[in-house]
């Protein structure tokens, strides 16, 4: 599996394109297999990655990304481009990203599409399963507002894990609006979301945040939520070097097995970068320019496959 597996990180980075026919047929057939058999089909999880980095504590961050498809009429929906305020056809790619000293490793993504769940299910799926398959805590979850704050933050609650989400201006807290409990440019209120859950918010200027640790302090807060900025590097490394979004492909299958791939091969270039101290671009720019070769021991070291 790991030679297979490195001749397709291969071809991704060396022609940015992926075919099916191309993976080795038993291969394939593993995959499908495996990609088949699972409880939730819009969450997939990398179990190796998890057990090798999630058992020490870390942080997960939680963030989506817009892949525009055409063609894909049976898996795309109608979404906004945030950047530019625009619309497409696409999917979007939820991930999963555990940060600690200074390594980003994907542990995780969903797979929003026509079909499937909310964004927010899909989040509260996988963190279910962190919990009850693979019994890993995080230090702290960081997460933007685009997700049903009163419901993500109430489970995380009850499994009494911390968190830091960016809120809405629009938030209502004890039933008064935040902007009435906070009326000037800095400060805090706390009350209770309209589930009963005890929340402590933060604004700072234009932006709120909330967090469900009453004793927290603003500047821990901001600390926290400004690791976010790691998984918009990860995107603009899994955009701009190994191509997420090249992948052609018209099944919802393989399209899930090409984000697989890319996402295994980015925590390739993160681990390596870590072990090597050096960048995450320097480290692709060694390998996909010939200076050094794709190192099958630390592929085999972070998948911990034999």
């Amino acid at each position: 599996m790991i030679q297979a597996m490195h001749l397709f990180i291969n071809r991704i980075l060396t022609f940015g394109n992926f075919k099916s026919s191309q993976i080795p047929k038993r291969v394939f057939d593993e995959l499908l297999t495996g990609f088949a058999n699972r409880k939730n089909k819009d969450v997939i999880l990398f179990p190796e990655l998890l057990n090798k980095f999630g058992k020490s504590g870390g942080t997960l961050i939680v963030d989506e990304t817009v892949n525009p498809k055409y063609g894909l009429k049976h898996i795309t929906r109608k979404l906004k481009i945030l950047n530019n305020g625009g619309f497409c056809k696409g999917y979007k790619v939820v991930l999963f990203l555990w940060s600690k000293a200074g390594l980003q490793i994907p542990v995780g993504f969903g797979f929003y599409h026509k079909e499937s769940d909310s964004v927010c299910e899909i989040t509260l799926s996988f963190i279910s399963r962190l919990r009850n398959e693979f019994d890993i805590k995080p230090d702290m979850i960081v997460a933007d507002g685009a997700y049903d704050v009163d419901k993500l933050i109430k489970r995380i609650t009850d499994y009494g894990w911390r968190c830091v989400i960016r809120c809405r201006s629009t938030r209502v807290l004890s039933k008064i609006p935040i902007r009435k409990l906070i009326p000037r440019g800095f400060g805090d209120a706390s009350g209770e979301l309209k589930n009963k859950t005890k929340v402590k918010i933060f604004r700072r200027k234009n932006r709120y945040y909330t967090s469900n640790r009453m004793l927290m302090t603003m500047q821990e807060a901001v600390k926290h939520y400004t690791k976010r900025w790691k998984i918009e590097e990860s995107f603009r490394f899994l955009k701009s070097c190994i191509g997420i979004k090249r992948c052609q492909q018209h099944g919802t299958i393989s399209q899930e097995i090409f984000i697989w791939i890319c996402l295994i091969a980015f925590a390739y270039f993160s681990y390596q970068g870590n072990i090597t101290d050096k960048s995450m671009y320097k480290c692709f720019e060694n390998v996909i320019f010939g200076y050094n070769d794709f190192d099958l021991s630390i592929l085999k070291e972070i998948m911990a496959m034999n």
